[in-house]
């Protein structure tokens, strides 16, 4: 990850990019560095955009032969397009004959390192896989935040408040804007402080949320929602969250499936143990295909609301009454 970050920054730039991972901040950063470095601004000649059911290989690949006007590069930037995880044989052949002059850029959720269009982009291209940063780098990354704002923290508090707010990216970046400005005539942030404006993990709501939906519990997990709606979680941010967590319940129930252990399990996926054995508890109230349906549901909610069909809000709502019921 910190390669293409330098790349970037020394205007060394492929022709074909591929960004994915769960931490979706660390997806985002990249995108819009990359995005910053080769398309002025204001230039709606030279860049494009495609997203989900709108990406049409021929029509991008004819866009791609186009030569970008007063520009260096022609920019074609294609979201959740799924032709990683199944098989678009005319891009994967076209990526090793795309123009000097055109920079193809692919952000997807999911890939499959076994597709040919994936190990194309890597060969001619280049890959970026962001994952979940380990606790030692999320520390680091929150160092530099409070040094620019001049703040100090206790080691110790900062185990508290990582512990608290768990290792998603957006979720710490919102808590520490709060924290920040509650902290704002003091020095040094102390533990009071972080319970006094911190929301605990929504993770863990959400964790509690699917348990209650595999128990049939209805009204608890629309209750939990509900409770979320409250703190003013975005709807969006708990769909994605929803989704992640019947992924990693997906995973995990195919492993369990073919007899691996759970700390095998982990490695794998490169969790730590109480995640998967929270995840194993959860399995045992979801057969396989119903899993695979529920990350499958969440992810057409998720794109009829970006694509202004559904509102957010309730698209949480019907994830929850179609696997509780």
């Amino acid at each position: 990850m910190k390669n293409i970050i330098k790349d970037i920054e020394k205007g060394e730039i492929k022709r074909a990019y591929l960004i994915y991972g769960e931490e979706k901040y660390l997806v985002r950063n990249i995108k819009d560095k990359l995005i910053k470095a080769i398309v002025n601004d204001g230039d709606n000649m030279n860049f494009s955009k495609f997203s989900g059911k709108d990406c049409n290989e021929k029509q991008i690949i004819d866009l791609a032969e186009t030569l970008p006007f007063l520009a260096q590069y022609r920019v074609i930037l294609m979201e959740d397009t799924g032709w990683f995880k199944s098989a678009n044989e005319d891009m994967a052949n076209y990526i090793a004959e795309i123009p000097e002059d055109t920079v193809l850029v692919f952000i997807e959720n999911e890939v499959d390192k076994r597709n040919r269009l994936y190990k194309q982009v890597k060969s001619s291209g280049y890959v970026c896989e962001c994952g979940r940063m380990n606790k030692s780098d999320l520390s680091k990354w929150i160092l530099v935040r409070l040094k620019k704002e001049n703040k100090n923290i206790a080691r110790d508090n900062m185990d508290y408040l990582l512990d608290k707010l768990g290792d998603d990216m957006d979720n710490i970046t919102s808590e520490l804007d709060k924290l920040l400005s509650y902290t704002l005539n003091k020095d040094v942030i102390t533990r009071e402080d972080i319970d006094k404006v911190c929301i605990s993990e929504i993770s863990g709501k959400i964790f509690e949320m699917v348990d209650a939906i595999g128990n049939k519990k209805q009204k608890k997990a629309l209750d939990l929602y509900y409770d979320l709606i409250a703190v003013r979680e975005a709807p969006m941010k708990i769909l994605y969250m929803l989704t992640r967590q019947f992924n990693i319940m997906l995973q995990v129930k195919e492993m369990l499936n073919n007899r691996e252990a759970a700390a095998v399990i982990a490695k794998n996926m490169g969790m730590q143990n109480f995640v998967v054995n929270k995840a194993i508890g959860q399995c045992r109230n979801f057969t396989l295909p119903v899993i695979k349906d529920a990350v499958n549901y969440c992810l057409e909610l998720e794109e009829a609301v970006k694509l202004g069909n559904m509102n957010d809000k309730m698209a949480v709502e019907l994830i929850i009454v179609k696997y509780s019921a």
